[in-house]
């Protein structure tokens, strides 16, 4: 291999370069089998390696590396997700002509136990985050908040943090008053704090056909019964609504406006005029789930907007900027913003401080908006993959949504397409674990784009769901 730096695996796994003119080391983070793979990328790139040539044999490259065989091995793999080399035994690792442009690739790859693609998370499909978080952290010391760190702050969280949430709330036409708002450990706590302050009110919750998990998790703690309702391509069917309101009392109508997990529905301005006409004739409350909003370019009016009175609306950081940023918004009816905060305290005590500071200066000085922007035009070219290698007439989506539904044609059942597809190595979500009860639901299952480590990953994942679909659906399992 040539490299212009020789490269050797110091005894924690890292990889160590040595500089040629003093000596020094100098120890990467990435581990030793990512630079391995990266260096030899590089080389098929640059023409080192030419379609058609083979690469070291793997106890060879080991010895030149002074690095374990297994090493190699995991490096080579790598280089085989990502199109650049296919695996032989008998003619060993040959590199191919169809390798795709080099992309950024997410910080750590998602796979599977067993090595299989798993497609199942939310999650961002760039690392901007922890460039952003590490150039933060640096600074953090500057901000005159940075001293209340180590302090207890109010449930509902310190104005500052309230404000930012206020901005990173607000849509058109919507501006959310701090004073309403209370900060939460995500977007599941804030549902948590809603569903507490509606104890003691009888009733069901109404929701979607397919809805979100953590609705249905919920349920069994607080004790609800949630009933569903068809929807369509234009969001909840309001007349089925209204049905169930006028047969029985409904505690609240929980829905998600935008981008619905997991058919990527966005509700229309009518139905979201009925749906409010709805809860204020039979005066009940409405959850607005609106974790996806800010990711839609052109927003229709917020639930909240159109019916401040009876809407709980719910933001949050974690599926837009990163997983470890856990952080929420919610946004009360004013008389009981005081009871979110309550179940705050009693649940959490306050959310975490680090993260309100971090969150609110990255939505005060931009950085926030970038890292989406950064997430987005990523999520754009993963879409367009999608949309080439999957079906489109099965295929439901939409440029900002990481994750996209994919209608199976019969005779396929979601379950048994989810078992094939986890056979051949890629792990999806079927429509069963977001059906609320056991009426008749379509059958589907949920894409995550942003959950593949890279593009290549990606297309790779897709071409084998694309290959599955054309098959026939195959028992894994018989009884005689």
């Amino acid at each position: 291999m040539a490299s212009s730096k020789p490269k050797a695996a110091n005894g924690n796994g890292a990889t160590v370069e040595v500089d040629q003119t003093n000596g020094d080391q100098v120890q990467t983070k990435r581990a030793t089998y990512i630079e391995v793979s990266a260096s030899i990328e590089d080389e098929i790139r640059g023409g080192v390696y030419p379609p058609g040539s083979r690469l070291p044999p793997q106890r060879q490259l080991a010895t030149e590396l002074g690095i374990n065989v297994s090493t190699v091995s995991r490096a080579y793999k790598e280089l085989q997700l990502r199109g650049l080399v296919i695996g032989s035994k008998r003619r060993g690792s040959l590199v191919t002509g169809g390798a795709m442009p080099r992309v950024e690739t997410a910080i750590a790859p998602n796979a599977a136990p067993g090595g299989a693609i798993d497609l199942t998370v939310n999650r961002p499909a760039t690392g901007e985050f922890l460039a952003c978080l590490a150039a933060t952290l640096a600074e953090l010391p500057r901000d005159p908040r940075y001293a209340s760190l180590q302090e207890y702050q109010p449930p509902q969280g310190p104005a500052w943090a309230r404000a930012a949430g206020a901005q990173w709330t607000a849509a058109p036409g919507f501006t959310p008053s701090p004073e309403h708002l209370v900060v939460t450990s995500g977007a599941q706590h804030g549902l948590y704090a809603v569903l507490n302050s509606l104890i003691g009110t009888d009733g069901v919750i109404i929701a979607d056909r397919l809805t979100y998990y953590g609705l249905k998790a919920l349920a069994p703690v607080f004790q609800f019964e949630i009933v569903s309702v068809p929807s369509d391509r234009d969001g909840l069917i309001t007349d089925e609504v209204e049905r169930i309101c006028s047969r029985v009392p409904v505690k609240a109508i929980f829905t998600v406006p935008n981008l619905q997990n997991p058919t990527v529905t966005t509700m229309s301005l009518e139905r979201r005029v009925a749906l409010v006409d709805i809860a204020r004739r039979y005066g009940v409350a409405i959850i607005e789930d609106d974790v996806y909003g800010p990711l839609v370019s052109q927003r229709l009016p917020t639930l909240a907007s159109l019916c401040p009175e009876l809407t709980f609306h719910i933001a949050a950081t974690s599926k837009i900027l990163a997983p470890g940023l856990r952080l929420g918004y919610l946004l009360s009816p004013p008389e009981r913003s005081a009871l979110a905060a309550e179940a705050v305290r009693t649940t959490a005590w306050m959310p975490a401080p680090m993260s309100m500071l971090i969150a609110t200066i990255w939505i005060e000085d931009g950085t926030a908006r970038r890292i989406m922007d950064a997430q987005l035009a990523e999520i754009r070219v993963r879409h367009d993959l999608a949309r080439q290698i999957l079906p489109q007439e099965w295929l439901d989506s939409d440029p900002a949504c990481m994750f996209v539904w994919l209608r199976l044609p019969p005779p396929w059942r979601a379950d048994d397409f989810a078992a094939n597809a986890k056979a051949r190595g890629v792990v999806v979500m079927p429509s069963s674990a977001f059906a609320v009860d056991r009426a008749e639901v379509e059958h589907g299952v949920r894409i995550n784009l942003a959950c593949a480590s890279s593009r290549e990953q990606l297309v790779s994942a897709l071409q084998t769901l694309a290959q599955a679909l054309r098959d026939r659906p195959r028992a894994l399992f018989g009884t005689i």
